[in-house]
């Protein structure tokens, strides 16, 4: 009987389910032995070492054989799953929506560069002031603007804008730009003013800037004005003189023109600014308009000035008497002072402001004329002088004329 040298190693179970399982496997056909070289001995037993350690790294335990003589194989594993510690992240790439075609309308307002040629919004005015406002405009549309399109005034402050202005007489197809302009006036009130201005197409429809096709505009801000609004001294060369014999022609004026600047000797009267002049009252002057009547009797002299649009809180102020003789003393003047007044060039409308008889008395009289009747109106002026009699040394004057506010 051979007896088996015993390994290093101990047979650890699994050599023991190895060796039964080789025992039980008999070959057909040929005759088992019931010994076995020392060498196959060696052999199993680290083929069954080899085992045991593969089984250990997969996680398996061979067990003891059981009473029934089998043995059973458990699965133990060795790590515990570890769950993933981040949140998955979703994709960034958000699918982009389909493009959509947005079709360009017919008629449509851009804006050039820069929008505001002239008068930027807020622009300071002078009570009255006439000016022209010029927008640069592009053809934001697919049409063709013609000459049938026009600049309309729509809402807001109308500063005398016309009913329409012709955009163009050419044609300004879609993405060109052109300059259209307007001419406006400022009101007579200080306060800020904006109007609102739309085109107008060739079958009369408006149509403006965005989305929602909105006016575009022009804006200015009357600024608070005083002191002399208009000079009567320095408007004098500006007026239109006549003299005559009573009754008074406005309509020429005067039966006779005469011309600015005299001489001082015409017998048909003469108008004319002199300086340094000394007055009835004793005192020396600075600038002042004689108007010395036509030299008969019951002569008069006439100027008619340029048109002054009346604003809020005018009035007329001066000093009214003679120039006094060579010799500083008071010559025989005696005259009637008066001034008038037309809308516009309507003789319709003649009205008489005020009227002042006066002598040469050593003093000068001091006139005040409230204009507050005709705020917003455009006035004429006239200047009269009539020879209260005989014209002799009627050297009739006007000092420091003018309408204040």
């Amino acid at each position: 009987m051979i007896q088996l040298k015993k390994s290093p190693l101990s047979l650890a179970p699994g050599v023991a389910l190895l060796l039964m399982l080789f025992s039980g496997c008999n070959l057909p056909g040929k005759a088992v032995s019931t010994q076995e070289p020392a060498g196959m001995i060696h052999t199993i037993a680290a083929q069954t070492v080899a085992a045991q350690m593969t089984l250990s790294a997969a996680g398996l335990q061979a067990q003891q054989p059981t009473q029934q003589g089998q043995t059973q194989l458990q699965v133990q594993p060795s790590l515990t799953p570890v769950p993933p510690t981040s949140t998955p992240v979703p994709p960034t790439n958000t699918p982009l929506p389909t493009p959509t075609h947005t079709p360009i309308p017919c008629d449509h307002v851009d804006f050039g560069d820069p929008v505001d040629v002239t008068v930027p919004d807020g622009t300071d005015m002078n009570p009255g002031q006439a000016f022209t406002k010029i927008w640069r405009l592009k053809n934001g549309g697919s049409c063709t603007w013609t000459s049938g399109y026009h600049l309309v005034f729509v809402s807001g402050d109308n500063m005398g804008a016309p009913a329409a202005v012709q955009v163009t007489g050419g044609s300004v197809p879609p993405g060109a730009e052109i300059d259209v302009a307007v001419n406006l006036v400022a009101p007579n009130d200080p306060g800020v003013y904006r109007g609102y201005f739309k085109l107008r197409n060739a079958s009369g429809v408006l149509f403006g800037w965005g989305d929602q096709s909105k006016s575009f505009w022009a804006e200015i801000e009357v600024v608070e004005l005083s002191g002399v609004m208009f000079d009567f001294i320095s408007q004098a060369k500006n007026a239109d003189w006549g003299a005559g014999t009573t009754p008074l022609d406005f309509d020429n004026p005067g039966d006779t023109d005469i011309a600015y600047g005299g001489p001082d000797t015409d017998a048909n009267g003469f108008a004319m600014v002199k300086d340094g002049q000394k007055l009835e009252d004793g005192k020396m002057t600075g600038k002042i308009l004689e108007t010395h009547p036509k030299w008969v009797n019951d002569g008069y002299i006439i100027g008619r000035y340029p048109a002054y649009t009346v604003g809020n809180g005018d009035y007329i102020k001066g000093k009214l008497g003679f120039i006094a003789k060579s010799d500083g003393s008071c010559g025989v003047g005696d005259a009637v002072f008066r001034i008038y007044y037309t809308v516009g060039n309507d003789m319709g409308t003649l009205t008489q402001l005020g009227s002042w008889s006066e002598t040469c008395d050593g003093a000068l009289k001091k006139i005040e004329v409230n204009l507050s009747a005709l705020k917003g109106k455009s006035v004429r002026f006239y200047l009269v002088v009539l020879a209260n009699g005989p014209a002799d040394q009627d050297w009739a004057v006007w000092d420091s004329l003018g309408v204040m506010r």
